[in-house]
């Protein structure tokens, strides 16, 4: 009996030690991002909008360059106006920012070139030391092929003669190396990409292995799961992935991002190889998204605007701030905010109403540890049996 009375003891004291880790729930940071990306020339111009936004960040991009795939060479000169006018913005509420690297290959991209390779190593390695230099918190990858698609198989310039097998394995190299070439001048980066491994793991329910690998030779993305898996095998082990769950952007409900979640923590394992798996679980973490011409009916009512399209002005902010809510509550960090036919730093005020305030209020509450307080299932049921505006018909 003295046993399991000190036994208790023993437990109550361990429970005790971690309990103020378990009430101090980490800091949640919501950043911007869309077709008003800003040049640091315009983040001067408009910091008193920037510092007065509902963010703790933003993503930008360089004038010196952004494109890391690309033909041309970039190198230091073109980044010092850059470099300068980020030292001089010294901002105090907008502080996590990410620089935009693009990885969009263009006409003649050949993955087996290593002439080309080797420029864009040299053009990663520009863009982390200005990113470095101008004080950025960490890069976001962008890895969408807004050219030429270097991630699909059946369109690389050698598919015909080289095999997919050989195909993955450079890839992958290829991945290790960007990832070191980012380092070699961020030691162990913040890295966000708009999609990561969770994107694939909508194949997992096929019935085996090979039948994931035969999808994934077909997909336009396919290439990309092995270039990712390829700049987890090259970081350090203090860089730190931010899977930016782009599939979000279209969530209707709370279960969603629950599920999310769980899918970059846990299906995802499945998709990266057995030595690299404690390594995946330690340094990628859950991020969540925002698309604020969805959730506002910003498009023509076309088929995927349908339900914004049939909520009043009052149901859309309540949308948002209920995405917004639960995006923070099921990331590990970061919830960036994306929008193309709206801007946040234009002089014509075109936000949306309830816009900034849905944005605001849920941060607040995440930070104050408070309930939602509603469900928005009902909601969105109910605007289901609307009729369909006449335009999207």
């Amino acid at each position: 009996m003295k046993f399991v009375k000190t036994a208790i003891v023993l437990f109550c004291l361990a429970l005790t030690a971690v309990l103020p880790a378990i009430a101090q729930p980490r800091e949640k940071h919501l950043i911007e991002y869309g077709w008003d990306v800003p040049y640091p020339s315009q983040m001067a111009a408009m910091k008193s909008s920037l510092e007065s936004s509902p963010f703790d960040g933003i993503i930008y991009r360089l004038a010196g360059g952004y494109n890391a795939f690309g033909k041309a060479e970039l190198t230091p000169d073109k980044f010092a106006a850059d470099i300068r006018t980020l030292g001089s913005l010294h901002l105090k509420q907008v502080t996590h920012n990410f620089v935009l690297i693009w990885g969009t290959a263009e006409p003649g991209w050949d993955w087996f070139d290593d002439a080309q390779w080797a420029m864009v190593l040299n053009n990663a390695k520009q863009l982390a030391r200005a990113a470095k230099a101008s004080g950025s918190k960490g890069i976001c990858f962008d890895p969408e092929p807004y050219d030429v698609n270097p991630w699909k198989y059946s369109s690389q310039l050698h598919a015909n003669t080289i095999t997919y097998p050989r195909y993955r394995a450079r890839v992958k190299a290829c991945g290790a190396e960007f990832m070191r070439a980012l380092e070699s001048e961020i030691p162990g980066p913040e890295l966000l990409t708009f999609f990561h491994l969770s994107l694939f793991t909508r194949m997992l329910d096929e019935p085996n292995l090979t039948a994931v690998e035969d999808r994934l030779k077909r997909e336009n993305w396919g290439l990309m799961a092995d270039f990712l898996i390829g700049m987890l095998q090259g970081a350090s082990q203090i860089a730190r992935f931010i899977d930016g769950n782009e599939m979000s952007y279209y969530y209707q409900g709370s279960e969603p991002f629950f599920k999310a979640y769980q899918s970059i923590h846990s299906r995802a394992l499945s998709l990266v190889p057995p030595e690299l798996r404690a390594k995946y679980t330690r340094q990628v973490e859950a991020g969540q998204a925002l698309y604020v011409d969805r959730l506002f009916g910003l498009t023509s009512p076309t088929y995927d605007a349908y339900l914004a399209a049939r909520l009043t002005t009052a149901e859309r902010a309540e949308w948002c701030h209920h995405n917004t809510y639960y995006a923070l509550y099921t990331s590990d960090d970061y919830v960036w905010c994306y929008s193309e036919h709206m801007s946040w730093w234009d002089r014509k005020n075109n936000i949306p109403p309830g816009l900034d305030q849905a944005l605001r209020s849920a941060v607040l509450q995440i930070k104050a540890g408070q309930p939602l307080g509603y469900q928005i299932e009902p909601t969105i049921q109910e605007a289901l049996k609307r009729p369909r505006p006449a335009a999207a018909k």
